[in-house]
């Protein structure tokens, strides 16, 4: 059997014939709205190659919605992102993207645990692990690898919360949880051998 994206049902027939911004967009979504701009956010750093600049911007925008589900379960957006216009041909291009690339995401999603999806905890949870990860994802680092190992986690949690999938969300968080780890088991072992380091 085919499996349908529970998001893109109810994007459908989001937009009437005319501009809408992107606050507009967050609002008719609510909390799923800030979850969604968290995904877009970090599409464009699914790749291994760095991207500075782009994810300092991006990344705050995924910060802010991380926060936003910690303490608001709304997405928060500046001024200026707010008044951001899309017309309906773009949104209803997004979607016909999106249902092409859904059957290639589709096994990662087992619908399991809807209801767990929505709990409050779960969404406290996963703010702090979408705050942390953008907080990663937007430093400056010139390195292969540095955007596209927190947009992971950032990808696999937003996705799960979409879909209502908690097993998906479960895997997100352990991965922000494994990522932290290893920052921290790094950031030790440097700072281990800069104490070993002789100044003449």
């Amino acid at each position: 059997m085919k499996k349908e994206s529970v998001f893109l049902k109810e994007v459908q027939g989001l937009v009437e014939d005319r501009q809408v911004t992107l606050g507009e967009i967050a609002d008719k979504l609510k909390s799923k709205g800030l979850i969604f701009l968290s995904l877009i956010s970090v599409l464009p750093f699914l790749q291994p190659i760095p991207l500075p600049g782009i994810s300092t911007l991006l990344g705050f925008v995924i910060a802010l919605q991380g926060i936003g589900l910690i303490f608001f379960n709304k997405p928060i957006l500046t001024k200026r992102m707010r008044s951001q216009s899309l017309s309906p041909e773009m949104v209803d291009k997004f979607i016909g993207v999106s249902q092409k690339i859904y059957p290639w995401l589709s096994w990662m999603i087992t619908g399991t645990g809807k209801a767990l999806t929505h709990s409050r905890l779960a969404r406290i949870l996963c703010g702090i692990n979408l705050f942390g990860l953008a907080v990663f994802l937007s430093l400056p680092l010139p390195i292969i690898g540095s955007n596209f190992l927190p947009a992971i986690g950032i990808f696999c949690t937003s996705l799960g919360l979409l879909e209502e999938d908690f097993i998906l969300v479960i895997a997100g968080n352990c991965y922000g949880i494994l990522f932290a780890w290893l920052i921290s088991l790094s950031l030790e072992l440097v700072l281990e051998q800069m104490s070993h380091w002789t100044l003449f």
